[in-house]
């Protein structure tokens, strides 16, 4: 008899390439995170079914590598947006927008 849980293998797979894909292509690291966590629910789902084929284990570890690195991607563009906006606030005490103002 057929396995009647191909879809959640399939899915499992297809959601790890995809957080994968929005990661190393930086499409969006929330959309990747969010794809990647999808990924690893339908695995451990897929793993409580008792489907244990290599199908699941590579979603799972596109699904991780997928979370981990959009994690990275997103704590990494949060620091630099609150550098830059610090920056901002620095120069502003420093009276670098009297000066810009002067000349500009």
């Amino acid at each position: 008899m057929e396995n009647n849980h191909n879809g959640l293998e399939i899915a499992c797979l297809v959601l790890g390439i995809i957080s994968i894909v929005c990661w190393f292509f930086n499409v969006g690291a929330i959309i990747g995170v969010g794809c990647g966590i999808g990924g690893l629910v339908c695995a451990s789902k897929a793993k409580k079914c008792g489907i244990d084929t290599g199908l699941v284990t590579a979603g799972f570890i596109c699904s991780l590598i997928g979370v981990i690195g959009s994690a990275i991607v997103f704590v990494s563009c949060v620091a630099c947006v609150g550098c830059l906006g610090l920056a901002g606030a620095g120069a502003e005490a420093a009276g670098a927008t009297d000066y810009f103002n002067r000349f500009f």
